[in-house]
């Protein structure tokens, strides 16, 4: 069921209150007016009882009088039936024209009685009723889209513009939120004061909820990278040592195991800096051929020389980013595309030029991504379903970070069917401008 916004079912339910105040207000004057005509034939017929009761002291004397009696307009009649109940006034139409009747019992003086029928021409009076109804109406209905048009006007001013100034100033909010995002409170009409107390309590204890959370994060990340380099350090020293043949899969396994924990504490660190601003990059001149050289080098005998690079068609523009920064999104790219492309299927590198970007892909002979997930799976803690199909072990942030570190860069992350099958993870730099001067390292 769709709710009307409040504007229009304000706007609907006061105009309607109006019309039915109008109404009742016609309903009560023609009411009025019919009591005051049946007041005024009652008073007349009294009168014409009191005269001929007063001339005529037997039945057979009242037909001259009424015979005499040249009213205009009025109509009285003898009765032969001697009703002893008198009939009250009754509006009666007959050939265009309105008459009120009524009956009326005559006592004489010599005790007879006499029933007398007065009929009373009204129709100028319910012609004039009619007008003033009608005049009325027409009156009632201007009136009423006046009062349409300035309730519009009282609602937009009073309450659409209010709301309007809330909302923005609600859009305005940062996130997360900040101590010091206060909606003013006395700025507010007296009815949203109580919304904006409310709203501003609500920041306040998310605020705080934010901040002890990411203490938490950045203090824990923190106090285990000693822990893991350690760990990792010493496994690698054991490895290096004649004789430990038969312990050396589980050094192996140690050590393999606490780079992947380094790298989910590094991964837990920048999410916490982008969280409080503390996130630092160091913008310079990347080539692409540099940077796919380097991350080869460096991942190729680790990944079973899976890893295949290839050479770019011409010569590709210079981008501007985080070289380092860059190397950890290619690194957490890679690591992902060889856990889904089954072995000995090879991972590749490229790239090329799409508009005004420099495009680095990073493209796995896996299952691909479902279109419905490509932005999905950016996103923090979330992983697709290729990851869950396969009870992938990953910690479902690497590629959130990719994209905090591309977006922080100026750049973008996108995944897109790879030629032949797979995914094709493409990480876009902006391009240096021709102006523009590299800042210093």
């Amino acid at each position: 069921m769709r709710i009307l916004p409040l504007r229009i079912w304000l706007q609907s339910t006061s105009l309607l209150a109006v019309l039915a105040g109008y109404g009742l207000l016609l309903l009560f004057n023609q009411q009025l007016a019919g009591l005051q005509r049946t007041a005024a034939h009652r008073q007349l017929t009294d009168q014409l009882v009191a005269e001929l009761t007063s001339k005529a002291r037997e039945s057979s004397q009242l037909q001259p009088l009424l015979d005499a009696a040249l009213l205009p307009g009025l109509r009285l009649q003898l009765l032969r039936s001697a009703s002893q109940v008198a009939v009250s006034p009754d509006l009666d139409s007959r050939g265009g024209q309105e008459w009120l009747v009524s009956q009326v019992q005559l006592v004489l003086a010599d005790g007879s009685r006499a029933q007398l029928l007065v009929e009373e021409n009204v129709s100028s009076s319910v012609q004039q009723e009619r007008l003033a109804f009608w005049l009325l109406a027409v009156a009632a209905g201007v009136s009423s889209l006046f009062t349409s048009g300035l309730l519009r006007l009282v609602l937009q001013r009073g309450l659409v513009q209010p709301l309007q100034e809330f909302t923005t100033q609600l859009s305005a909010t940062q996130a997360p939120p900040l101590a010091s995002d206060q909606i003013p409170v006395a700025e507010q009409p007296e009815e949203l004061q109580p919304i904006a107390l409310a709203f501003n309590d609500l920041q306040q204890r998310l605020s705080v909820s934010w901040e002890r959370q990411r203490s938490f994060v950045d203090g824990v990340a923190h106090e285990l990278r000693t822990p893991i380099t350690l760990i990792s350090g010493h496994a690698q020293r054991l490895l290096r040592q004649p004789g430990l043949e038969a312990t050396a899969p589980s050094l192996r396994l140690i050590q393999q195991e606490a780079q992947r924990m380094g790298s989910l504490v590094s991964d837990l660190l920048d999410l916490a800096r982008q969280d409080s601003g503390r996130l630092q990059l160091r913008r310079r001149p990347i080539l692409a051929d540099e940077a796919l050289v380097q991350v080869y080098e460096r991942l190729a005998s680790s990944s079973g020389w899976r890893l295949h690079l290839e050479t770019p068609a011409a010569e590709l523009p210079v981008a501007m980013g985080d070289p380092e920064r860059l190397q950890q999104c290619l690194a957490a790219l890679i690591e992902n595309a060889l856990h889904y492309s089954p072995t000995p299927l090879p991972v590749t590198l490229a790239a090329d030029q799409q508009a005004e970007a420099l495009v680095l892909h990073v493209r796995d002979q896996g299952p691909g991504v479902d279109p419905s997930e490509r932005d999905e799976i950016f996103g923090r803690f979330a992983r697709g379903s290729a990851a869950i199909n396969a009870n992938s072990r990953g910690s479902g942030i690497g590629l959130a970070v990719v994209r905090l570190l591309m977006e922080a860069m100026g750049g973008s992350v996108q995944v897109a069917d790879a030629p032949g099958g797979g995914a094709d993870f493409q990480l876009h730099l902006p391009l240096v401008r021709p102006l523009e001067v590299p800042p210093s390292a």
